[in-house]
């Protein structure tokens, strides 16, 4: 309800007021009062206060009280019923037909409020509204049909999946307009047409594409064959997946419009340039929203973009190529010619066909890095520049380095632009990338794809033609050439070398120039960074920078802090090439005082102290055999100043760390030692972090004692295994301290250090580097040990029964840290060690000693040969009969490492007893794992590497064994054998496979061996593609099987589905190749096979078993592992040329057949698509079956009826509600896609079944 203070009677007094402050003041007050949330719930005060809103919006004189009423618009409507929003709709549009152009103007403002805020459910009043405008359009003059028409369009935009009835007559009225004389009604109608065709059925849709779009290209000339080829392109950005299947018609009339005999046939110049215009920007917006269905037109759309971009008839670049030598005098005669020739440039458009060029090949680009390859040739290849040097004249030549000549400035950022987009799509980031950081910034020094050898053809070309370019007078041109000189530097790497002459002259003619801006000189100062890292190791280097240190030393005393930090970045990459010119010393030094003044400066910007700071840790690090201790000394105290600054802190840390190998004062040294050490107690975490690291190199240059009493003291409560790398990092400083002073270590045995060093022992995370680091400390502490190796081995071995003696990862961490401090002791203490371990094998009443005696033998086992003590050989064999599955396992495991100590002896015992001793097969086999998996597949001394034609005839024996569990360690020992020798392996693998054809279970096992090789590093060699292919091929079904037959075949496919997955996620160079054939295979998996499905009797009931369930899943998620890569270089899936086979194998898993794990995966996989621009055509494409079916609509009402069950298990519920929250987000995924929300199938979805979703989202946050 409103207010008390809000009266009816008084707001309709103050409208009639003739003073018009008291209608605004009312009006102002009432919008007020209805932002408030309340209204009235009597109709009839409804009406009137409604009725007063629009008398006062349309009757006033005033526009302050007109611009008043039409604000409460907005709001009103959300209040009133529909009835008065319809009855105030009729006055709106009855003012709109008939009113004058004021009231046309402010009935058409009201009316698009009215539009864009009414309830969605007043469906007649919305579908009064547009039959109202149907009914104006057909009457009204060209000045009121486009109001009517913008009030329309935004109708359609919000309603248009509602007005289903009114679309065939909305679309003849607006076909009707087409014709119109106006060439703004015309337009106003393509807008309209365009967002009615994403909501209007197949039917009408294929109306206005064949009986306008196509035949009006085909038969129109001149203006109306543009009104239609405007009307293609804006249709085709708003359904942009309906006109896919138009496009073998559109193309090739588009195409042939171009052709020169059909553009004679248009007497007026601008108009043929504009139908090129219009051409050109149809092929880019098809482009960009149908870019596989053009991929036959291609080849023609590079073709007239490149003669598009050249076309330029009414300007001569002949007299660009050579400047005149003198200024000659004219006479009256050629300026009046002058005058004339600017007056018809005036009127010249042939700049839009340049433009629109330009634009289309930067969508082509950007829509298909898969085209790079032709659209190289085609514009920037050697063989495109030949073809230009046999033209006659300049003008003719049409290479996009060529091009940069453009004059005008709008056209010639495009062109760039293009250049830039080439240059952008052939870099690709590299998982090894190399950064350069100076300061606060860095860039990275990138791989490139194949494409860039076309670069390199012509790189002193383009170099030419970019430095030509910069001479042009427009800071932007100057600005963007710079920035492509950097990425171009960056692509083509070290060959920038070539043109380090052209760029000194260029980069010292810019930075000495008077007129060149800041924003000039940071670009150039940018381009430096790579060009000096790409080029650092050249012959030609060091020239390049003695002759560039002054230019570059005065931008570092320059006022703007941008161009001095960038300055003082290019200083620091400077830094290691000026050792090398011949006049070093004095260049050192000379770099050095200006750094240091920036050092020492107050008051200046926190990047430029920043990049100082980092830039003086350069010279200092590479110039330090120059710089006298004098100068070293003062720069270090001067970072010892900034160090007290919160802000430096952390960058002066970092930089310490660069300068390990100078000298540094006693004194200095001690101070920072001391400081830094204090930053250990902070509670920022990337400050103790650079802390530990600085306080291991200075520890190395040297301390007292007292000062590293002070740092273990410090670094003892980072000892913890809350933060795990900040622990590696303070073991390894305590390991610094015991190598610099072996006197510590009764200090880090003391209560300051070790209880800490135990309790995380004890930890069930520790683990990677800071469980290495650990093993490394002890074994060092060992032999100085003050406690003594007795005591100390016996504080570790307690740690395992403090931990709970039963968590596994504990007991392992304790085995090997022990195994190292036994390796650091003497013989006969190795020797008492290793009785003890035996001792505790033997204990048949303490399994805790059991299992830490079988670790820690396992762990001594890998460094000291045990072959010779046949007591630890039989009592580890022993433990192979122990009542625990666990006992037994680690007792293999241990068995496997004692055989890495000495390989040659006790091997063939142990392949002997593989093969003979059956009960155990599987326990040797997997101590063979264990043994395989710890050898160096780089040493070619390595035992088992010697043996492995025996190690592969035992696993070839075994593996066709009815044993799955034997089956799949022999897979592992396969695996890790044909690393070792990885052509010989193979080979035999093949062979092998070959032999036992599709249905063995020997085969499943090879090909699941490939998949153990496949993801390791260093398995590689010449044939290893093809016979991955030979495996891979096992993935197709064989023909010809019988039903029995076709089940045994599925052990198979799914061994070689799981291989490609391996290859995808570790090596996707070898199936690049082939991916098509690869994909093809995998998406066949993807289907239910019914012969695959059989029935259970169990009884009372039957029950189905689907014995594929494993198969599909397995391929889906291959699916899902190739999906994820797309954010990685060289994604597998980026030059894919049609996304629709995928798409529609994940609609198809999205079958209640499948099963709802699938389906579940399935939705993921469909939102991850949904982030890939390129896939939006194919996704749009499926809504149809999506969401006009009643694919999903039946997949939510199962879920949810599954919920409502009384007698549903609360797994059985949560397992629902997860696979409705998983649905949504995928809903949501696809709502970014920017068409779905005017997919009529989508939208009617989310009407119907988006409460539901939500309720099931919020209840699962709930829960």
């Amino acid at each position: 309800m409103l207010s008390k203070g809000w009266d009816y009677n008084t707001f309709a007094e103050d409208m009639k007021d003739p003073d018009p402050d008291k209608p605004h003041q009312a009006l102002f007050d009432l919008n007020q009062e209805l932002e408030k949330g309340g209204f009235f719930s009597d109709e009839s005060l409804q009406s009137l206060v409604f009725d007063a809103v629009l008398g006062q919006a349309l009757d006033s004189i005033y526009s302050d009280v007109q611009g008043a009423a039409v604000k409460c618009i907005p709001t009103l409507v959300k209040k009133v019923n529909e009835m008065i929003v319809t009855s105030g709709v009729q006055k709106l549009t009855d003012k709109l037909s008939a009113g004058k152009k004021e009231h046309r103007d402010i009935a058409a403002i009201s009316l698009k409020y009215v539009v864009e805020h009414i309830p969605q459910g007043y469906r007649d009043c919305i579908r009064t509204l547009s039959f109202l405008l149907v009914k104006l359009l057909k009457t009204a003059t060209d000045d009121t049909k486009l109001d009517i028409m913008d009030v329309a369009h935004d109708l359609l935009k919000r309603f248009g999946a509602s007005l289903s009835d009114e679309h065939a007559s909305l679309q003849e009225v607006f076909i009707s307009t087409l014709s119109s004389a106006s060439t703004s009604v015309r337009k106003r109608s393509i807008t309209c047409l365009a967002a009615l065709c994403v909501h209007t059925s197949d039917q009408l849709f294929s109306d206005i594409m064949n009986g306008q779009v196509i035949a009006g290209i085909e038969k129109e000339r001149g203006e109306h064959l543009r009104k239609y080829i405007q009307l293609c392109s804006t249709i085709s950005r708003t359904a942009g997946q309906r006109v896919g299947r138009y496009i073998e018609k559109i193309m090739p009339l588009l195409i042939d419009n171009l052709d020169e005999n059909k553009l004679d046939q248009i007497e007026d110049d601008n108009e043929r340039n504009e139908v090129r215009e219009n051409i050109l920007q149809a092929f880019e917006s098809l482009i960009q929203r149908c870019p596989f269905q053009m991929t036959a037109f291609i080849p023609n759309v590079i073709k007239a973009c490149k003669e598009g971009m050249s076309y330029d008839p009414y300007y001569d670049y002949d007299d660009d190529e050579a400047a005149p030598e003198e200024d000659d005098c004219i006479d009256e005669d050629e300026y009046l010619d002058m005058l004339e020739a600017e007056a018809d440039d005036d009127d010249d458009v042939s700049w839009k066909v340049r433009k629109a060029s330009a634009k289309c090949l930067s969508a082509l680009i950007q829509a298909r890095h898969d085209c790079l390859s032709d659209v190289y040739i085609a514009l920037c290849s050697k063989s495109a520049r030949d073809i230009d040097l046999q033209q006659e004249t300049p003008s003719d030549r049409r290479c996009l380095p060529e091009r940069f000549k453009e004059r005008e400035e709008s056209v010639r950022v495009d062109i760039l632009k293009v250049f830039h987009d080439l240059l952008a799509a052939t870099q690709v980031a590299s998982s090894h990338d190399t950064t350069i950081a100076s300061g606060s910034s860095s860039f990275r020094l990138t791989d490139s794809r194949p494409e860039v050898k076309y670069l390199l053809e012509i790189s002193d070309f383009i170099v030419d033609c970019l430095i030509k370019t910069i001479k042009d007078n427009s800071v932007k041109i100057k600005a963007n050439c710079f920035v492509l000189l950097k990425l171009f530097t960056l692509v083509i790497g070290t060959h920038s070398e070539a043109s380090l002459d052209k760029y000194l002259h260029l980069i010292k003619e810019t930075l000495s120039a008077k007129e060149t801006t800041s924003v000039l000189k940071t670009e150039v100062l940018q381009f430096l960074l790579p060009l000096i890292r790409t080029t650092m190791n050249s012959a030609s280097s060091k020239g390049f920078v003695t002759e560039l240190l002054p230019f570059i030393l005065q931008c570092v005393d320059d006022k703007y802090y941008k161009i001095t930090s960038e300055a003082l970045r290019v200083c620091g990459e400077i830094a290691p090439v000026i050792l090398r010119v011949t006049d070093a010393q004095s260049q050192v030094k000379l770099l050095f005082q200006s750094v240091y003044e920036r050092l020492c400066t107050a008051d200046i910007h926190q990047e430029v102290k920043d990049c100082a700071i980092s830039t003086i840790g350069s010279v200092l690090a590479h110039g330090s055999s120059v710089l006298t201790a004098e100068e070293q000394t003062q720069a270090f105290k001067q970072l010892l100043v900034l160090l007290n600054s919160d802000f430096c802190r952390i960058s002066v840390i970092k930089t310490l760390t660069v300068t390990q190998k100078v000298n540094m004062a006693p004194d200095v040294l001690s101070t920072f030692m001391t400081e830094i050490c204090s930053f250990l107690r902070k509670s920022s975490r990337p400050l103790r972090q650079a802390s530990l690291m600085a306080l291991q190199i200075l520890v190395r240059k040297g301390g007292t004692k007292a000062l590293f009493q002070q740092m273990l003291k410090e670094l003892s409560p980072l000892l913890t295994d809350q933060d795990l790398h900040l622990s590696h990092l303070a073991i390894e400083l305590c390991e610094a301290i015991l190598e610099v002073s072996s006197e510590c270590s009764a200090i880090i045995e003391s209560d300051a250090v070790m209880p800490g060093l135990l309790k995380l022992l004890q930890s069930p995370l520790l683990q990677g580097s800071a469980l290495d680091s650990m093993e490394m400390l002890f074994y060092k502490l060992g032999p100085v040990s003050v406690m003594g190796y007795q005591s100390l081995l016996k504080a570790v071995l307690d740690s395992a029964s403090k931990s709970g003696g039963d968590n596994k990862q504990v007991l392992m961490s304790v085995a090997t840290v022990s195994a190292r401090l036994t390796l650091s002791a003497a013989a006969d203490l190795q020797a008492k060690t290793v009785d003890t371990y035996i001792a505790n094998l033997n204990d048949a009443n303490n399994e805790e000693a059991r299992t830490l005696g079988l670790a820690c033998l396992g762990e001594v086992g890998r460094f000291i040969d045990l072959s010779s003590n046949q007591r630890a050989l039989a009592a580890v064999r022993e433990r192979f009969s122990d009542p625990k599955e666990d006992i037994k396992i680690l007792a293999a495991v241990a068995l496997g490492k004692v055989v890495i100590g000495n390989a040659g002896a006790l091997l063939p015992s142990l392949l002997e007893a593989i093969k003979s001793d059956d009960s155990n097969r599987y326990l040797n086999l997997k101590a063979m794992k264990e043994a395989l998996q710890r050898s160096d597949a780089t040493n070619d001394f390595d035992p088992l590497k010697k043996e492995y034609k025996t190690i592969l005839n035992v696993c070839m024996e075994f593996a066709g064994s009815e044993d799955e569990g034997v089956r799949s360690v022999v897979a592992e020992c396969t695996g890790k054998l044909a690393v070792l020798a990885p052509k010989d392996v193979t080979q035999g693998m093949v062979a092998r496979v070959k032999e036992a054809g599709h249905l063995n279970s020997a085969t499943s096992t090879i090909i699941t061996a490939m998949k153990y090789a496949v993801s390791d590093c260093h398995f590689s060699y010449d044939n290893l593609e093809s016979d991955l292919k030979f495996f891979l091929s096992f993935m197709s079904k064989a023909e010809g099987l019988t039903k029995e037959d076709n089940a045994l075949n599925v052990k198979v496919r799914r061994a070689a589905v799981q291989l490609l997955t391996s290859a995808v996620h570790s090596r996707p160079d070898l199936i690049r190749t082939d991916l098509d054939s690869y994909l093809s295979a995998l998406l066949a998996q993807t289907n239910v096979d019914n012969e695959l499905v059989r029935s259970v009797n169990l009884g009372p009931f039957r029950h189905k078993v689907d014995d594929g369930l494993e198969l599909r899943k397995s391929a889906f998620e291959c699916i899902d592992i190739l999906l994820d890569g797309y954010l990685q270089p060289n994604w597998l899936f980026e030059s894919l040329s049609d996304y629709s086979p995928i798409i529609g194998q994940l609609v198809v898993g999205m079958q209640a057949a499948q099963g709802q794990d699938i389906q579940m995966l399935n939705f993921i996989m469909l939102g991850k698509m949904c982030r890939l621009s390129r896939a939006h055509s194919a996704i749009l494409a499926s809504y149809e079956t999506l969401f006009a079916d009643t694919l999903l609509h039946k997949v939510v009402q199962d879920s949810l009826n599954q919920l409502k069950r009384e007698n549903v298990s609360v797994q059985d519920k949560d397992k629902q509600k997860d696979f409705l929250v998983s649905l949504s987000k995928m809903i949501e995924s696809l709502k970014t896609i920017h068409e779905s929300e005017e997919n009529p199938h989508f939208v009617k979805f989310i009407q119907s079944k988006s409460d539901a979703l939500k309720e099931s989202v919020h209840a699962q946050h709930k829960n």
